[in-house]
Formats: C-alpha cells, structure tokens, sequence
C-alpha cells in the first residue's frame, strides 16, 4: 500500500495552520509581574500598616488574563497576615490631594503590559520597619479560580536614612540600593 505524498503533505499543512492559529489566537498566556522600583510605606503597630508599589503586568499570551483580586505577604512574617489589596493611584508619590480608585478586578490583555500603582493596607498594622531587607510575595486570584496564586516575590529595601520617617509619615523611597 502507498501512501499519496500530496496526502501527507496536505494533512501537515492542515496541523500546521491549525496548530499556528491556537497558539495566535486561542492559547492562555503566563502572566509576568515585574518587581517595583520605588515604593511609598508607613508602618504602625496598632493603625494601619500602608504599602503603595508600581507593578508592571504583562500578558505574554493572545488571551486576557483576569485578576480578581491581590494581596501581599511578608515571606518571613511569622503569624502571616496579608495586606489586602485596597486602592490604585496614578502616581506614586503621597499626599492629601491624590487621585486613589478603589481596588478592583483588572484585565492584562494579550501581549500587553499594563502598569498599575497598587496600594496594600492592613489593620492593626503589626509592625514597625526596621533598616533591613523584607521578602514580599504578591499574590492574585485569576480568572475564576479561588486559590490564591503567588504571581512576584520581591525584595523592599529599608534603608538607615528611610528609618527616620518611614514609621511615622507616609513617603515614597527608592527601591535600589547601591552596591
């Protein structure tokens, strides 16, 4: 028995336009988060413990990626308390008179990125900063699922000179530290 060689060669390129067009069209992208560059924070024991992070999200699949919801943890916290999700800013920087939406759920499109300033808060804060390095994971439910997803770990920089005022009034800070 022979096989049709024009046989073999149609039914590839049939797999081949079928398969190119899910992978176009169709198939579920990973979504990247980038770690931030600057930050705004106040620390507290007993009133609220506020973060404030710029995050780049990016979609590197043809199908948008819901995020229902976020929220932040300290890795090395012993007691685990997240900071929930509670605004979006459009800028960084802090004061009275700042545009703040409140949180809510956002698509990443396709092959897009999309930046958002974030703003974590939790009561009682629990802490006061010290000059040392925190280990945060941002964590997201995606799409319909209900387990949360870590989605970034990160690391926040304290410095000495942040020390002064990061207890005691909410400011941004650089992220970086020189080396």
């Amino acid at each position: 028995m022979t096989v049709d060689p024009a046989l073999i060669i149609s039914t590839l390129a049939l797999v081949f336009t079928i398969l190119s067009f899910w992978w176009m069209n169709w198939r579920m992208g990973h979504l990247m988060v980038s770690g931030p560059r600057s930050y705004a924070a106040k620390g507290s024991i007993e009133e609220r413990l506020i973060l404030r992070f710029p995050f780049i999200f990016f979609n590197d699949g043809p199908m948008p990626i819901i995020v229902q919801n976020l929220r932040l943890i300290f890795v090395d916290e012993k007691d685990a308390r997240p900071l929930g999700f509670t605004a979006t800013v459009k800028k960084i920087k802090t004061g009275e008179n700042q545009d703040r939406d409140l949180a809510t759920q956002f698509p990443v499109h396709g092959r897009e990125a999309l930046l958002l300033i974030c703003e974590f808060q939790r009561i009682p804060g629990g802490m006061l900063f010290e000059a040392k390095k925190y280990h945060m994971e941002l964590q997201a439910l995606l799409g319909k699922s209900q387990k949360w997803k870590g989605i970034l770990n990160f690391t926040v920089n304290v410095s000495e000179t942040s020390i002064k005022s990061i207890n005691q009034v909410f400011i941004s800070y650089d992220n970086m530290i020189e080396e």
